[in-house]
């Protein structure tokens, strides 16, 4: 029997959804096609390099149907050629990519994505909120969405680092003996690193042997390089640059807190975090504040409000204390319900029957 083939388009190619889902079809014997990625991973280099492949692919290529993640054009446009060949298309919104970015560019992001969901037969999404936007803002039908949960890979992220690669990384950064507190994140308009270098001030002198490590490279990276040396924070913050995804569990390993911060901002409130996912899996303790979705987490992570020296003190307590056991709940929780392979499943079973008529309801995967 033939595997199923989907062409498949992500505005980014450091969109770790995007690549989970891939990941996790083909384990359920799809054939996903994408173009290689070419610019700068991340970055509107990659946007515009990658518009013209993207179509010729959408334009040449034969599949049971098309995806993309993201509605940027490098995205959309290919989408809808192959939806003018006849084929299901399926877009996942993630974000809303316009919020975190201001004036006429927040602007022209914003009328670029606009037009184009309504358009293709599946539109998934993660967060709740975003089902009203997509309603309203960009038009689309009720029973075009689908929601999809955001999702992390349990058993990479739950099962412990190699001895030899934690030293490693143990060696290379100085952490020998340090508290060390860990922040990943693609470095980019979405990353919140300021408000936790604020809060990181408040803490090296209550714990002098606290040490951040920033894992995560990205187009920020240098100008957040120049921060931490504007506020004499290079001997207690230390940037890993990029790394491998896979290499990232090691990194979690070495660390006593992991630190999340969302601005209050619009963005904010339409997000779904990876990173956190990861930490729950990871059965990390989780210092963060209580912005958005985050929440939802207050049993399974070590919650405050968003003020640095709020964030500083509930960070100096888990350091100093640790845990009380709930990231151990938190661990069981991102196994039994946030898990990749359970998500992907049950959402390709649905996509596959919306692929082939047109009328279902939307509904919660």
């Amino acid at each position: 029997m033939r595997s199923r083939r989907i062409l498949w388009f992500s505005a980014y190619s450091t969109n770790l959804r995007a690549a989970a889902f891939a990941r996790c079809l083909r384990d359920l014997d799809y054939e996903v096609v994408a173009p290689r990625s070419r610019g700068r991973p991340g970055s509107i280099d990659e946007l515009v390099r990658t518009l013209v492949p993207n179509c010729w692919l959408a334009l040449t290529g034969r599949a049971d149907m098309a995806a993309g993640f993201k509605p940027h054009l490098n995205v959309t446009l290919p989408l809808l050629i192959c939806k003018l060949r006849g084929m299901p298309t399926w877009i996942d919104v993630d974000d809303l990519d316009h919020a975190y970015r201001q004036g006429w560019v927040a602007r022209a992001v914003e009328l670029s994505q606009r037009p184009f969901p309504r358009l293709f037969r599946i539109v998934s999404y993660h967060n709740a909120r975003l089902r009203e936007f997509l309603l309203t803002r960009m038009r689309c039908r009720q029973g075009q969405l689908l929601r999809i949960e955001q999702g992390v890979d349990s058993e990479v992220f739950g099962a412990p680092a190699r001895a030899a690669k934690t030293s490693d990384i143990e060696q290379a950064f100085g952490l020998a003996g340090k508290r060390v507190a860990i922040y990943t994140a693609h470095l980019n308009v979405a990353s919140d690193l300021e408000p936790v270098l604020a809060a990181w001030q408040h803490v090296v002198p209550q714990l002098p042997d606290a040490f951040l490590l920033v894992v995560g490279g990205g187009p920020l990276l240098d100008q957040y390089r120049r921060t931490v040396q504007a506020m004499r924070l290079t001997a207690q913050v230390c940037f890993t640059g990029e790394v491998p995804h896979q290499d990232v569990p090691a990194h979690v390993a070495l660390a006593r807190v992991a630190l999340l911060y969302l601005s209050p901002r619009l963005a904010s409130d339409y997000r779904c975090s990876l990173k956190l996912r990861e930490y729950l899996a990871a059965g990390l303790p989780v210092a963060c504040n209580d912005v958005g979705e985050l929440k939802e987490f207050a049993q399974l992570t070590y919650q405050c409000g968003s003020d640095p020296r709020v964030f500083a003190a509930t960070i100096v307590r888990v350091l100093r204390g640790g845990g009380d056991g709930r990231e151990q709940a938190a661990r069981a929780y991102a196994r039994e319900h946030l898990d990749w392979r359970r998500i992907v499943g049950a959402a390709a079973a649905e996509i596959a029957k919306r692929a082939g008529s047109t009328g279902e309801k939307g509904e919660r995967i």
